[in-house]
């Protein structure tokens, strides 16, 4: 049944969804906003990447790290940074990570963003981001070649399924060694922090909750991780009265402790193992944890040996 749900894609989330958490102005191509002078300043990227050979070698050379056994061969060809993504020549193309045979076309598209994890920001940079979301779209290639998945099909033969701490969904099978790592050490850490054991309570209450769930970033042509399977969204069927996702509120509550939030000790046994929290983004996204170890791995956070 939660394979049928999954593949119509019924959950109110599929249609708001914002995956990335982009608190930055990146290169070039970001929506405009109306009277920038009332907008509070963005808040720095991680890295300056525009005319920066070395912080793109840096980040290309994140992505080796985080995916071994499929990105490899990062060298300099052709006057750009470039990578092997299983077996397939990808250029940096102005910060596009695009194909070999579209490099050229790289004008066509928008950036990727390396953004700060966790965000660090006032009041009135939150409000700006909530006021005027800034969307850097960049493109799918990169991603349906790391995960093999260009088109829904090949991505939906390839999930499994699986429960999470008792909380069943479809997820890629790459992730399944690591949330298996992940519940385990969640369930040691119970064993001494009644939060914990509270927390996967709520859990079991909710309905099958979103790992794969085919569809694009909201407002971008990008897709979400969901698409690939290795996002997971996980909250109780009651939020008793607490907030989840930014857009879910009107953006009427900023305040992170508003918000139905994972025990800490959850949230930093995800991050050691790849997957950064929508809880640490901006726009705030509580009940979301994706894998993107690049990320945590540019914000110098240490990830444990996956394999």
């Amino acid at each position: 049944m939660i394979a049928l749900l999954q593949k119509k894609n019924i959950a109110q989330k599929s249609s708001l969804f914002f995956c990335g958490a982009l608190a930055v102005w990146l290169l070039i191509g970001c929506r405009s906003v109306p009277d920038q002078k009332s907008v509070p300043a963005p808040v720095p990227s991680t890295l300056a990447i525009a005319d920066d050979p070395q912080a793109q070698q840096e980040i290309l050379l994140a992505y080796a790290k985080a995916y071994p056994d499929k990105i490899s061969a990062v060298e300099f060809l052709n006057n750009d940074w470039t990578m092997l993504v299983n077996g397939a020549r990808f250029y940096f193309a102005a910060g596009r990570f695009l194909p070999e045979e579209l490099r050229e076309q790289w004008k066509e598209y928008q950036p990727y963003d390396f953004y700060n994890y966790p965000w660090v920001g006032t009041a009135g940079q939150r409000r700006a981001a909530f006021d005027y979301p800034v969307y850097s779209v960049g493109s799918s290639f990169l991603f349906d070649a790391l995960y093999v998945s260009p088109a829904e099909d090949d991505s939906w033969d390839l999930q499994e399924k699986y429960s999470f701490l008792g909380v069943k969904m479809l997820i890629h099978p790459d992730i399944k060694p690591l949330l298996d790592r992940i519940s385990d050490r969640i369930r040691i850490a119970a064993q001494t922090d009644p939060s914990i054991n509270e927390w996967i309570a709520e859990l079991l209450t909710s309905p099958p909750s979103f790992g794969w769930n085919w569809r694009n970033i909201a407002n971008t042509n990008r897709r979400s991780n969901h698409s690939y399977g290795t996002a997971l969204d996980l909250l109780p069927k009651d939020l008793k009265g607490r907030k989840t996702y930014w857009q879910w509120d009107s953006g009427d509550t900023m305040d992170i402790d508003a918000y139905y939030t994972p025990p800490e000790a959850v949230v930093r046994v995800f991050e050691d193992h790849g997957f950064v929290w929508g809880g640490k983004w901006d726009l705030i996204d509580t009940m979301h944890f994706e894998y993107r170890p690049e990320i945590l791995l540019l914000n110098k956070y240490q990830i444990l040996n996956n394999k």
